[in-house]
C-alpha cells in the first residue's frame, strides 16, 4: 500500500478514532498532519505526540465545527500551517451529552438534534469541500459515519446523529461526482459497535459491557468490538493510491455485524 499524499487534516482527532487515523496515516508515510480539537488540548497533543512518534510532523488547530464559519477556518489553518491539505478526514463527535437524550425520538430535545446536524452533516459539507480547494494533486476525502442510524429507527435516542450521518453519507456521494474529475475521492466509513476507547467510554458501565458481551456472543460474527485501528487501517487503505477509483462508497467496519439477521435468534443463524 502506497499513500502519495504528504499533507492530512482529521477533524476531532483528540482521542478515539480520529487520533488512531492520524497515527496511522503518519506510519504509513503522511509527512504532516493536523490535529483537530474543540476543547480537550492535552489529549490532542498527545496525539501530536504519537504522530511525531510515528515519523511525522504534526501540528495543532482548535476550534468549534458546529459553527460553520469556524468549521471554514480551520481547515484554512490547517492548509496554512502544512502547506496544503491533501487528505481530509471528518471524524467528530460531541460529547456524549451534548448530543445523547434517553427518550422517544419524538421528545429529545431540538438543540441536540440540531448539534448533530451541525457537527457532521454541515461541518462535512463545509469543510470538506473548503479542503478540496487545496487538493490540486488530487486528494482523499473521507467521514467516519454509522450506516445503521440511516436504515434503522430503533435506536431512538439517536435520532439526531442517525439522521445526521445518513445525510453525511449522501453528501458523500454527491461530493464524489463533483470532484471525480480532479482525482478526489470522497468515501465514508462506518464502525461497528465500538470498543471503549471510542465515546462509548461516556456511557455507563452496564451499557458497555452488555454491547461487549453482545458482540462476543456473535452478534459480530468475529466475535469483539471494533477497534479504532480498525477503522484506522481501512482509512489508511481508502487514502492509498491502490484505492485511487473507489470513490462516492459507504464502507462498513462492522466484523460483520451487519451481516445479521435481527428476525432470527442467533442460535438458529449460527449453530453452535
Amino acid at each position: 500500500m502506497h499513500i502519495p499524499f504528504k499533507t492530512a487534516l482529521i477533524t476531532g482527532s483528540s482521542r478515539g478514532i480520529g487520533r488512531g487515523i492520524a497515527v496511522k496515516l503518519a506510519t504509513e508515510g503522511v509527512k504532516k498532519i493536523a490535529v483537530h480539537y474543540r476543547t480537550r488540548k492535552a489529549e490532542a497533543e498527545t496525539t501530536v505526540s504519537q504522530v511525531k512518534s510515528a515519523g511525522a510532523m504534526g501540528v495543532l488547530v482548535q476550534g468549534d465545527v458546529s459553527d460553520a464559519s469556524v468549521a471554514e477556518n480551520i481547515v484554512k489553518e490547517a492548509a496554512e500551517k502544512l502547506g496544503g491539505c491533501d487528505i481530509f478526514i471528518h471524524s467528530v463527535i460531541p460529547p456524549l451529552e451534548e448530543i445523547y437524550e434517553h427518550a422517544l425520538s419524538t421528545e429529545v430535545p431540538l438543540a441536540k438534534w440540531q448539534l448533530a446536524f451541525d457537527t457532521q452533516a454541515r461541518a462535512f459539507f463545509v469543510c470538506a469541500r473548503t479542503a478540496a480547494k487545496y487538493m490540486t494533486g488530487g486528494g482523499r476525502i473521507l467521514a467516519i459515519t454509522y450506516s445503521p442510524g440511516g436504515r434503522t429507527g430503533g435506536w431512538q435516542p439517536w435520532v439526531g446523529m442517525g439522521s445526521a450521518k445518513a445525510a453525511l453519507d449522501s453528501i458523500a456521494r454527491y461530493f464524489a461526482v463533483a470532484l471525480g474529475r480532479h482525482g478526489i475521492t470522497v468515501n465514508t466509513v462506518s464502525p461497528g459497535c465500538s470498543d471503549e476507547t471510542t465515546v462509548l467510554s461516556q456511557t455507563p458501565q452496564a451499557v458497555q459491557d452488555a454491547l461487549k458481551d453482545w458482540a462476543e456472543a456473535g452478534w459480530t460474527p468475529m466475535r469483539r468490538r471494533c477497534a479504532p485501528a480498525d477503522v484506522a487501517d481501512v482509512c489508511a487503505l481508502l487514502c492509498s493510491n491502490e484505492a485511487r477509483f473507489v470513490t462516492g462508497q459507504a464502507v462498513s467496519v462492522d466484523g460483520g455485524s451487519s451481516l445479521m439477521n435481527p428476525d432470527f435468534p442467533l442460535s438458529l443463524q449460527v449453530p453452535a
